[in-house]
């Protein structure tokens, strides 16, 4: 199930890219809708045990490193792709 932004967030390592093994994986495809948000969507693999702490940590991840906005920003983790290695789609919102 996706997770939005703002959600209460796990405490973020000081390098959670290192951490956590984080690695962008996909480049951002832009939608710009004739109606409607405009929105960038990435993909993302993390390290986590399950799907939804994945989301949260790419959450957190994103939110600790780098200036986004991320009201109303989703996470929805799309797959496991090795035993606790989730790929993690990030949708945010905005003009780009």
């Amino acid at each position: 199930m996706p997770t939005t932004y703002p959600v209460t967030l796990p405490p973020a390592p000081s390098d959670p890219e290192t951490a956590w093994n984080g690695e962008r994986v996909g480049d951002a495809v832009l939608d710009r809708p004739d109606y409607g948000s405009p929105s960038a969507t990435t993909t993302f693999a993390i390290d986590a045990a399950n799907s939804e702490e994945a989301e949260l940590r790419v959450l957190a991840w994103i939110d600790h490193s780098y200036e986004d906005d991320l009201r109303e920003a989703t996470a929805t983790a799309v797959r496991e792709v090795s035993p606790n290695r989730w790929h993690v789609s990030l949708r945010i919102l905005g003009e780009f």
